[in-house]
């Protein structure tokens, strides 16, 4: 008999945390974000039904691994997940970056803060990267990114380390002029569309056609450009 795991299901069914604006969020309750339009976009094109499953970030992983889903739209590509995750081609770059309070210049270089205050979430890449290459900063926990923004302007924490598009996005809806932004990633970070392991080998090869040609005609810009300030 077939492996039924390498056949791709007539809807697929596409995960993704939320809220993680400006690339996916609910709005009227439906989910939409820049990475959810550009995602729908591409499976759209290869004709393929789908429907978004919005999830808790912790819950992104085991559900693609428990094949509850059969895909996260979106998914930092770090080499710990690699092993059991195959990724697309990066849909775009973001990273971690710095949020600071007024008086303090943001940095891609964090060295400048050695000895300060900075919070983050636990989930994704940043915390574990700030414990072992950053031992010098004291590191505080948030639930989300708004919690960890209103530490740092309580004064509860010197700065912030979030994802630098995901974190503009909130602190200029939330908290316009109050905080500084940063202009570069201190830890760039590619993001890919993300299967199972050896789950789906051909979708993965037309879902990177497709991104291509997304780039190439303008599509991909108009998206990022709608969402991203």
């Amino acid at each position: 008999m077939p492996d039924r795991s390498l056949v791709s299901p007539a809807v697929l069914h596409i995960g993704l945390d939320v809220p993680y604006e400006p690339f996916g969020l609910m709005q009227d309750g439906q989910v939409s974000g820049m990475l959810v339009e550009l995602v729908g976009l591409l499976l759209t094109d290869l004709g393929l039904e789908h429907r978004f499953v919005p999830m808790p970030l912790a819950d992104t992983e085991p559900a693609l691994a428990e094949g509850r889903v059969d895909a996260l739209a979106y998914k930092g590509i770090t080499p710990a997940r690699l092993a059991s995750i195959d990724f697309s081609e990066p849909i775009m770059i973001s990273g971690g970056a710095t949020f600071t309070r007024p008086g303090l210049l943001p940095s891609d270089d964090l060295r400048q803060f050695d000895g300060m205050r900075v919070v983050t979430t636990r989930h994704g890449p940043l915390w574990r990267h700030l414990q072992i290459e950053h031992p010098a900063l004291q590191l505080l926990p948030a639930e989300h990114y708004q919690q960890a923004l209103e530490m740092v302007l309580r004064g509860e924490a010197d700065l912030a380390a979030l994802n630098m598009h995901a974190g503009r996005a909130i602190a200029q809806r939330l908290f316009p002029g109050q905080l500084g932004l940063p202009q570069r990633p201190y830890m760039p970070l590619r993001t890919g569309f993300a299967l199972r392991r050896g789950s789906h080998p051909e979708l993965l090869l037309r879902f990177n056609a497709a991104l291509a040609a997304a780039r190439a005609d303008g599509r991909w810009q108009t998206v990022h450009d709608r969402w991203v300030r």
